[in-house]
């Protein structure tokens, strides 16, 4: 069996224990105190972070704390598109979840939001959401984006 298809089985058969894969690997690496960001030399702090299946996606959240600006941003994410994921060349020993973790660190989380602003949604605790929707926050308090430095 190839790599995508034992994954998509592997999701399919318990969605949440992939969910669980996934967010233990990316908590090893977002907490491990020799990753730091480039030019900045700072760390992603992660404020909470908790899976679930939601529609019977497995579904990673993270709320977090990004050194290049002042709010606290959220990401809501499907662990589920395998088939879609862009780095799903499999490196021998290296599980599927682990490399869809530091994925998901190097290019959603440690990445500046760019566009992004400008569709993100805030919630009741000032979390500025992205990602997959439906996003944890009241779609009718949808306000203007938050600024970042070098952004008015």
């Amino acid at each position: 069996m190839d790599a995508p298809a034992e994954t998509s089985a592997r999701i399919r058969d318990d969605p949440q224990r992939w969910a669980n894969d996934v967010h233990a690997a990316l908590m090893r690496q977002l907490t491990d105190p020799a990753r730091h960001l480039a030019v900045t030399g700072g760390q992603v702090q992660v404020v909470r972070s908790w899976t679930s299946v939601h529609g019977g996606h497995p579904v990673l959240h993270v709320v977090y704390r990004h050194p290049w600006w002042d709010f606290t941003t959220g990401l809501r994410r499907h662990l589920d598109e395998v088939e879609h994921y862009p780095l799903n060349l499999p490196v021998p020993d290296i599980d599927l979840a682990v490399d869809l973790a530091d994925d998901i660190v190097t290019s959603d989380i440690e990445e500046p939001l760019g566009s992004v602003l400008e569709s993100m949604v805030p919630d009741e605790d000032g979390v500025w959401w992205w990602g997959n929707p439906p996003l944890p926050a009241d779609e009718l308090r949808r306000g203007p984006a938050p600024a970042t430095p070098g952004r008015s």
